[in-house]
């Protein structure tokens, strides 16, 4: 766990993001931001990451999981949602647990190129081929994981048919 992080201000959410964690410092949230460039530490919690990159491409969190919701159904709680299009390539993420649980870890779909189980949580290995460790079943890990490529999958399609 890191105890004093250097504070960034800003952080856009796009391709390059492999995931946001929630760390608890000194009873307050902080994101640490693993990219193609490495570690980040943002001073605010990882929902705040990802409403000011909605806001930074015209929506909002609330906007854009509604649009998931629309895809996926209406009764599903923690839906993968699209914060922006890089270069016409939609960039998802999902989280691991509750959206607005100040405990959460999100991870962007592009970024993942294997998935194991270890002892009772999720090894994660991106694109640069490093790996993470998520405090989750590989089970729960997997349905969200489906989710947000099927809804990858949609956007391309939607976006497709627009062309």
């Amino acid at each position: 766990m890191v105890q004093n992080p250097k504070q960034h201000n800003k952080y856009y959410i796009t391709n390059s993001t492999y995931c946001l964690i929630s760390q608890p410092i000194s009873g307050k949230v902080f994101t640490e931001v693993l990219d193609k460039h490495g570690k980040t530490t943002m001073s605010y919690p990882p929902l705040r990451v990802i409403r000011q990159t909605c806001s930074l491409n015209g929506s909002t969190f609330e906007a854009t999981t509604k649009q998931a919701k629309e895809f996926l159904g209406h009764n599903r709680h923690k839906v993968p949602i699209m914060v922006a299009y890089n270069f016409g390539d939609p960039c998802v993420i999902f989280p691991l647990f509750s959206p607005r649980s100040k405990q959460n870890i999100w991870v962007t779909v592009n970024a993942i190129i294997n998935i194991e189980e270890v002892n009772e949580s999720t090894l994660v290995t991106f694109v640069n081929g490093s790996e993470c460790i998520f405090p989750v079943h590989l089970k729960s890990f997997n349905q969200q994981y489906v989710r947000a490529v099927l809804y990858y999958k949609n956007l391309i399609l939607q976006r497709k048919a627009l062309l």
